[in-house]
């Protein structure tokens, strides 16, 4: 599996949450979304959107899992909002990176390989405070399901390592004084 590292500046977005399973969530959050696109005829304007998922469902209850349909605040912002419709800032940072042509029924087991398997061989951890993002590069409205692009990125960071001990300062103290006591017999 192909993965890049990618660093993402902050994002402001319109975007509509549902809740529940994200199979679910996700189909109802995008049809709110393409709606209000449809009722400003802004559909066409959008080359890229987001799909936020918030909470991971190992550990949180099915009917507890949000999801947020995103759009990039791209063009005029006097759009009213209206019900189901917000505004916020997605985080920027560093985000493992995989790019998955294809139908979105595998997105969930993709993100699970990627979380379980990839990241942590990589040296990396996950970070849990921010959300999991797939970017949507086309129109599934318009694209073939077998032609879709969807960017699946899980938000990283560096694992800590512990110094090496030869970077210890006591430890390079105490070798030096052994080296001064050592030269200091043979001379």
């Amino acid at each position: 599996m192909r993965v890049a590292y990618r660093h993402f500046q902050p994002v402001t977005v319109f975007y509509a949450r549902s809740m529940g399973p994200y199979n679910a969530s996700s189909h109802e959050a995008w049809c709110a979304m393409g709606g209000w696109l449809d009722r400003h005829r802004a559909r066409k304007r959008v080359k890229q959107a987001f799909g936020l998922f918030r909470d991971n469902p190992k550990t949180t209850a099915p009917e507890l899992l949000r999801y947020d349909a995103c759009i990039p605040v791209l063009f005029d912002s006097d759009f009213d909002l209206g019900p189901g419709i917000g505004r916020q800032t997605l985080p920027g940072g560093a985000y493992a990176v995989h790019t998955h042509v294809g139908s979105y029924a595998e997105v969930g087991e993709l993100f699970s390989h990627l979380h379980r398997d990839i990241v942590p061989k990589r040296a990396l951890s996950v970070d849990y405070d921010r959300p999991f993002m797939a970017i949507h590069l086309n129109d599934p409205a318009i694209t073939r399901e077998v032609h879709r692009r969807t960017e699946l990125c899980i938000p990283v960071v560096p694992i800590p390592m512990p110094l090496a001990s030869n970077d210890d300062v006591s430890e390079v103290a105490g070798d030096l004084a052994g080296i001064a006591r050592r030269l200091a017999k043979a001379g």
